[in-house]
């Protein structure tokens, strides 16, 4: 009897704990139909509003599951930052135990207060599992402006004066258009940014730790930029023309249909900028007891014209095959004079003053086309193929004019000087991806593919001159600096990721293996006409192994924590490698160095993200310690005395800092955004052997941090108010360091007639404080640089909006919530 008596009781306890309910769904975005992760679901008694009976935040595909729940009527909350509110009833009996939502639709929040109405605006930032997502096209700042311009306000993003971008501090960085470097490399994205109009860009993806199944380049990670693309039923587009008060302007059009069996796009734009900058410099040289100052104005000027365009033919309910393309073609003017002031340390004696009159023209070039094919055997089982070709040439001629006055005791005749020297750049590269993923069952799932890049450069660079004249009467080829750089870079990668969902445990672990093969030639004047004089290509090829592994616990429904690992690596670029020695820049003699291997990194986070109803939190801690650091070292010739500069595999450094990213909704109108990031770095002493000498270097180590600040406001009469603010402390640099600094911009946007007609007005660099100013010095030199690319600005853009969509607006339900649609209107109650 007691042996019934238990067993009755265990069998029981099983039924009872079987007999416990169940809500599951899956939430998506109205407008892109994508899936959203971390949204907030809360279930509650509907006879007691006030009880939580339980809750979950979506996954990376936005399902959610709530267990047990006694039977009863339930409501279910569905919240997110940015989105409005949905609320769905639901009844757990003892026939039906489980709510099934096979979607749920969530919108962006856009509310009515009584006679005003006042429009929603959509949520800046979104956290995601692996990348923090920015909504660019939503800051008013950013009208009228560059894709350089728009980097510059994302967090923890850098953009220097010479537009190299670096992230938490660390320029090995890939930017990647559309998920793929399309054709951008470390010679041109400076200037492909430049002329990227930023009306074009949807949002800026920040993957600070990819994992396997990206490329390993960057070890600091991935910045991708994505082009605006919508799908909505019908035709829509959209006119824009602006201006600014640097004498700048700017006009596009673009147009988007979509149907059942068609989606098309395609857009063109026409941009003329205009910008004055300037540069000033001291050095000191103590050996000799001399100086060298400077203080140059340069003046730029650029026309460029910017179109893409795409089609995707939907072949059948799982087969879609698109054709895309870009093209970009920019030409550019710059003047610049500068006064090189020389003389004696001791006395202050101005010896000599050389006069240089700089002129640069410029003609830029970029291709990219791409096709792609995907089968999608479910909706989350598919395969993915695309193939696409780049191309760059730019074609850049520079002018320089030089006269050299002497006085005191070293008083002679005064000298000139012309040079004429063309650089004509020409890359082009093949890229091929093949992605498959798998979900084996509802928590395990798989990822492999591949993907191939093969990219040519060949870079000639020619010099005339004349040492007897200003203008350049009597041009000879200056044998002594004639270049041609050849460089080829082949890379083939294999990677599988498993991931794998245990309660609230997830685990996703992969490997990446990557084999890529490096040729540089470079010639002289007589090599270049006399084949049998060359040298034998430089040759290197590596094969490396990159894991990664991702680790996150769900501790509430509102906590989560993860913790990452990737090893990620750095190549030299193709400048890097061409030992060519540039002497365009008549304070130093710059060059490249065939015998720089890659860095390594291994790349740690661990991250904590918090929800509330209105607002979130993201902190991250990295630690990144890195080999075979590349940094660029300067000296003193010891036969000439001039100053030369190269980079180096020098030494090991350690980073390693604290990110914390908070997003607060208040009073439905003010939307503010704050990134704060604290980095310490630290850079091992070393010792090198060039020129005869030993270049040392001390052991650098430096705290440093950066914040920033956006709050968007919106006003009555449809009107949005924007300001963004960033301040960076001091940072260490090779050889010394670089000032603390900061800067401001503040942009309005009024909507009328319903939103078709919109004006912007944004100022950027309100308080004019953009610059860059760095200290560096060695045994044989003490140098103090400033660099400003660009002044204030206020712009001027005026959007005319268009279009035809079939998609029917629905009405409001009562308490604000959307009406179904018809996949959406099971209300639960039994599996499906």
């Amino acid at each position: 009897m007691n042996r019934f008596i238990i067993c009755f009781s265990l069998l029981l306890g099983v039924l009872s704990a079987a007999a416990e309910g169940v809500v599951k769904g899956k939430v998506l975005d109205k407008n892109t139909n994508s899936p959203l992760e971390f949204v907030n679901i809360q279930v509650f008694s509907a006879s007691d509003t006030t009880k939580l009976s339980g809750g979950a935040i979506t996954d990376t595909n936005g399902f959610f599951q709530v267990s047990k729940l006694a039977d009863g009527p339930y409501i279910a909350k569905v919240s997110y930052v940015g989105y409005k509110e949905v609320v769905r009833h639901f009844t757990i009996s003892s026939q039906h135990q489980v709510a099934n939502y096979p979607v749920i639709y969530i919108r962006e929040d856009a509310k009515m207060l009584k006679e005003v109405q006042v429009t929603g605006q959509r949520s800046a930032m979104k956290l995601e599992v692996d990348r923090k997502s920015y909504d660019v096209s939503q800051l008013v700042s950013n009208a009228g402006q560059a894709a350089s311009d728009v980097l510059e306000n994302i967090p923890a993003v850098e953009v220097d004066n010479d537009g190299n971008i670096s992230l938490r501090g660390n320029s090995s960085v890939e930017v990647w258009i559309n998920g793929k470097s399309s054709g951008l490399t470390s010679d041109n994205r400076a200037s492909i940014l430049e002329q990227l109009p930023a009306e074009s860009i949807e949002r800026i993806e920040v993957i600070d730790n990819p994992s396997a199944k990206f490329s390993a380049e960057g070890s600091a990670g991935i910045i991708n930029i994505v082009l605006k693309k919508n799908r909505t039923a019908g035709y829509y587009g959209s006119v824009q023309a602006g201006a600014d008060t640097r004498k700048g302007a700017n006009t596009s059009f673009n147009i988007n249909y979509t149907s059942s069996k068609w989606d098309g796009y395609a857009n063109i734009g026409f941009r003329h900028r205009s910008n004055e900058g300037y540069s000033d410099s001291e050095q000191q040289y103590p050996g000799s007891g001399q100086y060298q100052n400077y203080h140059g104005i340069t003046r730029n000027q650029g026309n460029n014209l910017f179109t893409r365009a795409g089609l995707t033919w939907h072949m059948t309910q799982k087969d879609d095959i698109g054709l895309s393309g870009m093209f970009m073609k920019g030409l550019h003017r710059s003047w610049g004079e500068t006064p090189y002031h020389y003389g004696l340390l001791d006395t202050g004696e101005e010896t000599r003053m050389m006069f240089r009159k700089t002129i640069g023209r410029g003609d830029m070039n970029m291709l990219h086309g791409e096709f792609s094919y995907r089968h999608n055997f479910t909706d989350k089982h598919f395969l993915d193929i695309t193939a696409s070709y780049n191309r760059w040439k730019a074609d850049n001629d520079n002018w320089y004019q030089d006269s050299t006055v002497y006085y005191g005791t070293a008083a002679q005749p005064t000298e000139y000087g012309y040079q004429y020297r063309p650089m004509f750049m020409n890359n082009r590269g093949w890229e091929f991806k093949i992605d498959y993923e798998n979900p084996i069952t509802d928590k395990f799932k798989i990822q492999a593919g591949y993907q191939g890049n093969l990219n040519h450069e060949n870079t000639p660079q020619e010099s005339w001159i004349d040492r007897s004249s200003w203008a350049g009467t009597n041009v000879v080829e200056d044998q002594a600096f004639y270049n041609r750089f050849l460089y080829d870079m082949d890379i083939h990668a294999l990677y599988f990721t498993a991931q794998y969902q245990l309660g609230k445990l997830g685990i996703m672990g992969g490997l990446r293996g990557e084999y890529w093969r490096v040729d540089t030639e470079s010639y002289t004047w007589e090599q270049e006409h006399d084949a049998t004089k060359r040298d034998e290509p430089f040759k290197k090829d590596y094969f490396e192994l990159f894991p990664s592994i991702f680790m996150s616990y769900q501790l509430t429904p509102n906590d989560q924590f993860q913790l990452n690992y990737a090893r990620r690596l750095r190549r030299p670029w193709g400048g890097q490698l061409n030992s060519f020695r540039d002497t365009r820049d008549a304070t130093t003699v710059s060059f490249g160095n065939p015998e720089l291997i890659p860095e390594f990194s291994n790349s740690f986070s661990l991250n904590y993200l918090r929800t509330w109803s209105q607002s979130s939190l993201l902190v991250s801690a990295y630690y990144r310690p890195t080999t075979d650091v590349m940094q660029r070292i300067n000296w003193r010739g010891s036969a000439d005395g001039l100053m030369y500069s190269t980079s180096v595999n020098v030494a090991r450094s350690t980073s390693s800092g604290l990110e914390a990213t908070m997003k607060n909704n208040l009073f439905r109108r003010l939307e503010l955004t704050t990134n704060l990031n604290a980095y310490y770095y630290k850079l091992n002493g070393f010792s090198y052997d060039i020129d005869g000498q030993t270049i040392t270097g001390e052991g650098r180590h430096s705290f440093t941090w950066d914040a920033r600040m956006t709050a968007s406001l919106i006003l009555p009469y449809d009107i949005s108010v924007q300001m963004s603010g960033r301040y960076r402390s001091r940072q260490v640099i090779s050889q010394g360091y670089r000032r603390a600094g900061y800067n401001v911009d503040f942009g309005l946007r009024k909507n009328f007639f319903n939103k078709k007609l919109t004006l912007s007005v944004n100022c950027r660099d309100l308080f004019n404080s953009r610059k860059w100013e760095n200290y560096t010095s060695s045994d044989t030199f003490w140098r103090h640089q400033i660099n400003k690319r660009g002044s204030r600005k206020f712009n001027f853009t005026l959007t005319w909006n268009f279009g035809n969509n079939n998609k029917k607006k629905r009405p409001e339900r009562e308490g604000g919530e959307d009406e179904l649609d018809p996949q959406e209107r099971y209300e639960g109650g039994g599996e499906m």
